[in-house]
């Protein structure tokens, strides 16, 4: 098959979502057995606009599951440097990994909701329909 030129989206990672869904669009694009976006009462701009969305959710993860030991890591370890720079006793000790691992769990608590919420968004619509046809297309191709 032939190589397209790619070298005008470069704001598209190709191993993306996003991108994954432009190549079978394009490469197939002939293709009397792809699915058709106007089967779904999709217009191509909206499309666009969800697959973007869609990304940044998928990238707002990633980011995620890249950084979290290192934000819970220093979340756990400043409550307990200060606590020893200001406080001598030895039962605040305690107190500081306490109060770390409840900050740990707070920000935990607090990516889960945004996730959650923003997840809700990306269940049960035609868009969704038509990414799961293109895929399942895809691997029975």
């Amino acid at each position: 098959m032939f190589q397209i030129d790619r070298s005008y989206i470069d704001h598209i990672s190709l191993d993306s979502l996003q991108g994954h869904i432009w190549d079978i669009r394009t490469d197939y694009k002939n293709d009397p057995t792809l699915p058709k976006i106007e089967n779904y009462n999709i217009k191509e701009e909206d499309f666009e606009a969800y697959l973007e969305k869609k990304q940044k959710f998928e990238d707002f993860k990633d980011s995620w599951r890249r950084y979290r030991y290192m934000i819970f890591g220093l979340t756990f370890v400043i409550p307990v440097a200060l606590f020893s720079l200001f406080v001598k006793d030895k039962n605040m000790a305690m107190y500081a990994y306490a109060t770390g691992f409840l900050l740990c769990m707070l920000i935990y608590i607090t990516y889960l909701l945004i996730e959650a919420n923003k997840a809700k968004n990306f269940r049960n619509n035609p868009y969704e329909t038509f990414i799961k046809a293109l895929l399942s297309w895809e691997a029975n191709k």
